[in-house]
């Protein structure tokens, strides 16, 4: 070549794109992995794979500085967390690396046309080729890298051919009504005898009682609080997709069903009805434009009537040029609306009937300590009993531990039957325990203040705010109240079981003649309330002991 040439050459040459850079040195790193749990908790396949890249890095002459994976890790995606911080290492090792290891291509990735992408980036940019030590390549020339690329091609195919077959399953399993995914709150898997339920666990028997609270007019936001209160993890946008799943109601609805809905195999929470009921709360909530979140203090009573005609509860409204509030019946058509002046005078004439007449307290009073002592002492002695059994129960499982495990005079089936009933004994026990458990202190000072505000319960519901108001509401009268729009009068199916327990004692005719004692079997002042939990951060300290006592 002239100088001339040299010249051009220099200045204008050239360069086609270069080769795939080939391993410097002979530093690796090992990735393995498994796609689920399962195999990870019985470590099927990875010692196998840790093994073979073992051996193959010792016939090679490679020493293998870092291993990552040996965990359970999809290959759908690869956004994997040991699959990233593999590529992270190797992009700041600045040359130092060569290859990386795998048991098969499939372990490395599944994701076609982006591992492509990744694997050249490696070759290119970092020099660091992958190696399937069960499927030898030399990715150093173009035709192995072509078969490397055709591998991770056939590994994302294999993935979705898998996938098809998967979903064909999953839809069959559907459609007899067995649910294959994972349960929402409340349910369990189980496994007996080789056979899988599904069924409720222990929130599940509390998130039960959601739905009688709902029927019974309670917003989402209380019922939230409640259901905590008992230890159940709950938000009020969990809730709501509670009320609307109609899995709880013992049918299977699932995207691949194409609209249909399936009776399921699974246990029900609650009946069909229920679940309509309690629908038909939350839509017309919606439909009516009163959000459960909205408290207007002007419409206290809303959801807490009645029609009675249709059954349906009341909502509110407001006439805004006249702001004039009215209640009607939810129900197109009933045509049942009630200014709500006029219907808040009829309920507080209601209070006025049940509240406690004053030359009845000094009766009432020994009549409520009296039933509160005798049945304290019932569950005093009952707890004893209780006890004595806990401790009897404990020797018993000690006994047990003792014969399988120092003994071994017991085998292992026998000894999980045995320890199964005890536990179930056990929980059985102190469910009856803290069912005896009664804390209310300064018992008379209490039934003086009950007493006190029970009798002007009129002007403790006019004066109070919306939270006050509601409880006070459905503390007297739990399911509510019935609206008559031809008699324009009230009916009140139930009333707090202890005003007509102290109806009943007294021989106060003006409630007994509304029938309302008789609904009632008499009960301890002591037993659990159909009212509310005490108001939180309530500055009346009386009204929380009113709340406390009923």
């Amino acid at each position: 070549m002239t100088t001339e040439e040299k010249l051009i050459a220099s200045k204008f040459g050239r360069f086609g794109k270069t080769e795939p850079k080939k391993a410097v040195t002979n530093l690796a790193v090992m990735y393995t992995r498994v796609s689920g749990k399962g195999q990870f908790d019985k470590n099927e396949s990875l010692e196998t794979q840790r093994k073979s890249i073992e051996e193959y890095a010792l016939r090679n002459n490679l020493i293998i500085v870092s291993r990552f994976g040996d965990t359970y890790e999809s290959a759908k995606t690869d956004a994997r967390k040991e699959f990233q911080r593999m590529l992270d290492f190797i992009k700041h090792s600045k040359g130092t690396l060569s290859t990386i290891l795998v048991y098969k291509m499939t372990r490395f990735s599944r994701t076609g046309g982006k591992a492509i992408s990744i694997a050249d980036e490696l070759r290119e940019k970092h020099g660091v080729h992958i190696k399937a030590v069960t499927e030898p390549i030399d990715t150093s020339n173009a035709n192995g890298v072509l078969f490397h690329d055709m591998q991770l091609l056939f590994g994302r195919w294999d993935n979705e051919q898998r996938k098809q077959v998967a979903m064909a399953g999953m839809k069959a399993k559907f459609e007899k009504g067995i649910w294959v995914v994972k349960p929402p709150q409340g349910y369990d898997i189980v496994r007996t005898n080789g056979e899988r339920k599904i069924i409720l666990n222990a929130d599940g028997k509390k998130i039960k009682k959601a739905w009688d609270w709902k029927i019974q007019g309670l917003k989402n936001e209380e019922i939230v609080l409640k259901l905590q209160a008992l230890g159940v993890k709950m938000y009020k946008q969990q809730l709501h997709k509670i009320f609307v799943n109609p899995f709880y109601c013992g049918l299977v609805s699932h995207g691949m069903l194409n609209g249909k809905v399936i009776e399921g195999t699974h246990e029900k929470m609650i009946s069909k009805e229920i679940f309509m009921r309690v629908n038909e709360v939350v839509s017309s909530s919606s439909k009516f434009g009163v959000p459960h979140k909205m408290e207007d203090i002007n419409i206290p009573l809303k959801v807490f009537i009645k029609c009675a005609d249709c059954n349906q509860p009341f909502t509110g409204y407001v006439v805004k040029k006249k702001n004039l509030y009215y209640y009607k019946c939810r129900t197109n058509g009933c045509k049942c609306n009630k200014n709500a002046k006029s219907l808040h005078d009829l309920f507080t004439n209601e209070l006025e009937k049940v509240q406690i007449k004053e030359d009845l307290t000094e009766a009432i009073k020994i009549e409520m300590e009296s039933a509160f002592t005798e049945q304290n002492n019932e569950n005093f002695e009952r707890e004893k009993e209780l006890k004595l059994r806990m401790l009897e129960l404990q020797k018993n499982i000690e006994k047990l531990e003792e014969k399988y495990f120092i003994k071994e005079e017991m085998n292992k089936e026998t000894y999980d039957r045995f320890l199964a009933k005890y536990k179930e004994d056990h929980k059985k026990i102190q469910k009856e325990i803290d069912g005896c458990a009664i804390s209310i202190s300064n018992l008379k000072e209490m039934i003086n203040e009950t007493l006190v505000l029970c009798q002007d319960l009129r002007k403790l519901w006019v004066s109070g705010g919306i939270s006050l108001k509601e409880k006070i509401q459905k503390l007297l009268f739990p399911v509510g109240m019935i609206f008559d729009k031809e008699t324009g009068a009230f009916r009140t199916p139930e009333i707090n079981y202890l005003i007509a327990e102290i109806a009943r004692h007294t021989g106060d005719f003006a409630i007994i003649k509304k029938g309302l004692s008789s609904l009632f079997e008499p009960k301890s002042l002591s037993a659990g309330s159909k009212g509310f939990e005490p108001l939180q951060n309530q500055h009346n300290s009386k009204y929380n002991n009113l709340l406390r006592f009923f």
